[in-house]
């Protein structure tokens, strides 16, 4: 679905990503760990063709297509989902209207069929559907936010979601909405997430097919679950070695 060779970003003219390399397969979920700074929300919106910054090098295909030189909103049109690390308020526009927006621009369904489709999305975010005709994230609380991400990620027919911090700072019933939600996304076999976080919690209710630890721009090493499991139990210890995270020791992460 996804396959990044040698990617290499900038912003201001100072390098942020300094060869990424990774594939993604459908149904794959890819765990993206790292401390502040290591470059991991860069990867996303570099991804997704966030105009603040430069890409500089490497190849980005989604589904066979090179996709470097789309703009965000093609980007988008073409599957991915990148979730914010805090959604904002829309004052003015309620949710509905703010989906249908988007809606409309990826899929050719009636107003009637895409309520529907939203409706049961939104219950599936353990969000009540009065939150529709509400202005977007006005007065929501971060959980609330959080979820109505999720939502719009069930709904707008993505195949492809970057979710960033997407449980940071949710109580435990808020967490396992949102991972209800990364698994109902993944159910059909077609979809994929990379999923970038700093939390454990998280991994009591999604399977990561592959983790991946971010340090100065790269990924510096890679493993099944039994890394993300090192890495919370331990810290980072023995596995950046890049100079800007050499004086890293054991740090540690949330429980």
């Amino acid at each position: 679905m996804l396959s990044i060779t040698n990617l290499t970003a900038e912003l201001d003219h100072t390098p942020i990503l300094r060869g990424i390399t990774l594939s993604v397969l459908p149904q794959e979920l890819h765990l993206m760990l790292g401390l502040n700074g290591s470059g991991k929300s860069t990867f996303g919106k570099v991804l997704l063709g966030h105009p603040h910054y430069t890409k500089t090098g490497g190849t980005i295909e989604l589904l066979g297509e090179e996709i470097s030189a789309l703009p965000t909103h093609e980007r988008a049109k073409r599957g991915i989902f990148l979730s914010h690390q805090n959604p904002p308020e829309i004052e003015g526009v309620s949710a509905q209207d703010v989906f249908r927006a988007a809606d409309k621009e990826r899929e050719k369904r009636s107003i009637m069929v895409f309520k529907k489709v939203l409706q049961e999305n939104l219950k599936k975010s353990h969000l009540p559907l009065s939150f529709l005709s509400r202005p977007l994230n006005v007065g929501a609380s971060g959980g609330e936010r959080k979820k109505m991400e999720m939502a719009s990620l069930l709904t707008l027919g993505a195949r492809l979601a970057f979710l960033d911090e997407i449980d940071s700072g949710l109580d435990i019933d808020a967490v396992k909405a949102v991972a209800e939600g990364i698994n109902a996304f993944l159910e059909n076999g077609k979809n994929a997430v990379i999923l970038v976080s700093h939390s454990a919690g998280i991994l009591q209710y999604v399977k990561p097919t592959r983790v991946h630890i971010f340090c100065g721009g790269r990924i510096m090493k890679s493993g099944g679950m039994e890394l993300a499991e090192r890495v919370f139990k331990d810290g980072y210890e023995g596995l950046m070695d890049c100079e800007e995270c050499s004086t890293v020791r054991g740090h540690a992460l949330n429980p």
